[in-house]
């Protein structure tokens, strides 16, 4: 018999009454991921009509990224505070529908200022969006099927990782660019009128202990520093892996294109195969089996990196296929340490997310130009490494915190 693990993991705690939730906001939740996630990647392939259009250079027109992601990292906490305080379903919805307006205003010929101002606005209703609708995931689900849950709703942000770039080149080349950003603000109006009325009832409510027994700041971000720490470790070399593999590795831009799709399917099979691994073995083991195999895999691919391309492009596969069951089980774990506060912590988590992989990437173009690239692994490796020291020996309280008595 296996011995309960309710004191060290709550997110495997379910009781014989859990409630059976339909798996309609679930797939609600997998759509509005996917439309916030498109909004980051579709940009990329557009900024050389945008700099047409604005007369801009492509690096001038690159700052409507770097705009939207700071906004984002910066209206995270405030938004995942407004949930877990104001209630999640409403800070959801109006998120949405500034999130939509953004941008349609992007779209819009206003001018290059304009438009900067509207990815703005889109990063900073979008840092409301995420946190309050994993709140309500994490919440929603059946005890004993929230890893499931949480890992499907982040599928949604993962899949848009492959198919925003795609979606925006077909988009841009037959209807113009600025009707990428019009059909993602339609469909982000659409998605919140369908949230707002797709969650249980009570989903959306504030928590009867907000205002008592809050979690300290300090508590917040020693749990999320895990997050920040495995973003570090796989961003620092993902984004840099283009380059390894042609400058090292000497593949042809086609084989690249294939090694990135490997990758992209296996971070989507690593997310989903983590939720479940999470509901039945509990989240705390798989986060951190995930981070350990993780540097197993970055150490492996540096080993391999001037093997014959087939066996390269296995070893990445299995390299996302390890890591990213780690997300979606530790996102699982955080719902259910701090229940009554999860939209902030969250948001938190995300914000951590963000600037962990910020540092990574700068890291990592370091080692790159200093040390070369097969140093970038070895450094990933490591912090996964301390990433899983870091949960096991200080992140996370060892029961529910923040509910009274």
């Amino acid at each position: 018999m296996s011995t309960p693990q309710t004191t060290r993991d709550p997110s495997t705690a379910a009781g014989p009454d859990a409630p059976k939730s339909s798996p309609l906001p679930l797939a609600v939740a997998f759509l509005t991921l996917l439309a916030i996630g498109t909004d980051l990647f579709v940009v990329s392939p557009l900024l050389p009509a945008i700099a047409g259009e604005y007369g801009v250079s492509i690096g001038a027109a690159g700052t409507s990224v770097t705009a939207f992601s700071l906004a984002y990292m910066v209206g995270a906490p405030l938004g995942g505070t407004l949930a877990d305080r104001v209630g999640r379903r409403g800070v959801l919805v109006i998120g949405l529908t500034g999130f939509a307006l953004a941008n349609i205003l992007t779209g819009l010929p206003l001018g290059f200022g304009p438009l900067l101002v509207a990815r703005v606005i889109a990063g900073l209703f979008a840092a409301g969006v995420t946190p309050s609708l994993l709140a309500l995931v994490g919440q929603s689900a059946p005890p004993a099927r929230r890893g499931f849950w949480m890992s499907t709703a982040m599928a949604g942000f993962l899949i848009s990782l492959t198919t925003g770039a795609p979606t925006g080149t077909a988009v841009a080349a037959v209807l113009g660019w600025e009707s990428a950003f019009f059909g993602i603000g339609i469909l982000a109006l659409v998605l919140a009128v369908v949230n707002r009325f797709i969650w249980p009832r009570g989903a959306g409510a504030v928590a009867p202990q907000a205002g008592a027994g809050r979690v300290p700041l300090a508590t917040k971000l020693r749990a999320v520093s895990v997050t920040g720490i495995w973003a570090f470790a796989v961003y620092s070399f993902y984004t840099y892996l283009g380059s390894g593999l042609e400058d090292v590795a000497g593949l042809s831009t086609g084989v690249i294109a294939t090694a990135l799709i490997v990758y992209g399917l296996g971070a989507v099979a690593g997310s989903l195969s983590g939720g479940r691994l999470a509901d039945r073995y509990g989240a705390g083991r798989v986060a951190v089996t995930s981070l350990l195999l993780l540097a197993v895999a970055l150490v492996v691919v540096d080993l391999l990196v001037h093997a014959p391309a087939w066996l390269l492009l296995v070893s990445l596969g299995l390299f996302a296929l390890t890591a990213y069951p780690c997300l979606p089980a530790y996102q699982s774990r955080l719902v259910a340490t701090f229940p009554t506060e999860s939209g902030s912590v969250l948001a938190w988590n995300s914000f951590f997310m963000y600037l962990g992989t910020s540092v990574g990437s700068a890291v990592g173009g370091a080692l790159l130009s200093s040390a070369g690239f097969r140093w970038i692994p070895v450094v990933g490796a490591i912090a996964a490494v301390i990433g899983a020291v870091v949960y096991h020996r200080w992140s996370l309280p060892r029961q529910k915190v923040g509910e009274t008595a």
